[in-house]
């Protein structure tokens, strides 16, 4: 295909596209409407000096009246061009403010949308965190777990008042009942530990005097003798 030719049919495809269409915001839309009327208005502008061209030679009185009368109305469409101008350049500022707002407003969404990406990971990195920990503490092979605590139907038997506690609590009340039976029998023990040491105490008194005995009769058996002798003889 002729690049020439292809440059030629571009600019002719382009009034056949919405543009507008593709517009979404207010103040950019007045501003393509504003726009198109300038180009409509040149347009007009164009088409009537070269529908009224410009006579180098006014012969007559008529043809200086019209050529009057033409310029006139050019620069009237002129004056109007200018004033549409104007209001192009004062709506393209705005557009340009708005358009600064815009990104100012879209970097800081962006900035509050990163944070809370940046919140959701943080709770997505503690939530796993927690699931672990939770995970480790359920397959922790706790201590209490081996005592030996009785069962909980023989526990339930005994104390049936609490038969409506959850297992946490009833796991609980198991222990302490537990605790409670260890310490009266740790009680007996040192009871039984005192009285077997004061046994041992008495006992040990006993061997001490009956040593004590012992060593009196041999004396006296020692001090007893020649008295025998004597009567032995006689």
């Amino acid at each position: 295909m002729d690049i020439d030719a292809t440059a030629q049919e571009g600019p002719s495809n382009l009034p056949a596209m919405d543009i507008g269409g593709h517009i979404r915001t207010t103040h950019n839309r007045r501003l393509f409407e504003e726009n198109q009327k300038l180009r409509a208005m040149v347009n007009e502008l164009a088409e009537y000096m070269a529908a009224n061209p410009k006579l180098e030679n006014t012969s007559s009185r008529a043809d200086t009246e019209k050529e009057k009368a033409a310029q006139d109305q050019i620069a009237i469409k002129q004056k109007h061009i200018r004033a549409q101008l104007a209001v192009i350049k004062t709506l393209f500022r705005q557009s340009v403010m708005k358009v600064r707002e815009e990104k100012a407003m879209t970097a800081d969404s962006r900035n509050v949308n990163d944070a809370l990406i940046l919140q959701l990971h943080n709770l997505k990195y503690e939530e796993q965190s927690l699931v672990t920990k939770i995970a480790a503490a359920e397959n922790f092979d706790h201590k209490y777990k081996k005592l030996p605590l009785i069962s909980v139907e023989e526990f339930l038997e005994q104390f049936p008042e609490h038969k409506d506690l959850s297992e946490h609590d009833l796991m609980k009340t198991r222990i302490e009942h537990e605790y409670q039976v260890r310490v009266k029998l740790e009680e007996r023990r040192q009871e039984k530990l005192k009285n077997k040491q004061m046994l041992i105490a008495e006992v040990k008194k006993r061997k001490d005097d009956l040593t004590k005995l012992d060593g009196m009769l041999e004396n006296f058996i020692a001090t007893a003798e020649p008295i025998q002798k004597t009567l032995e003889a006689e």
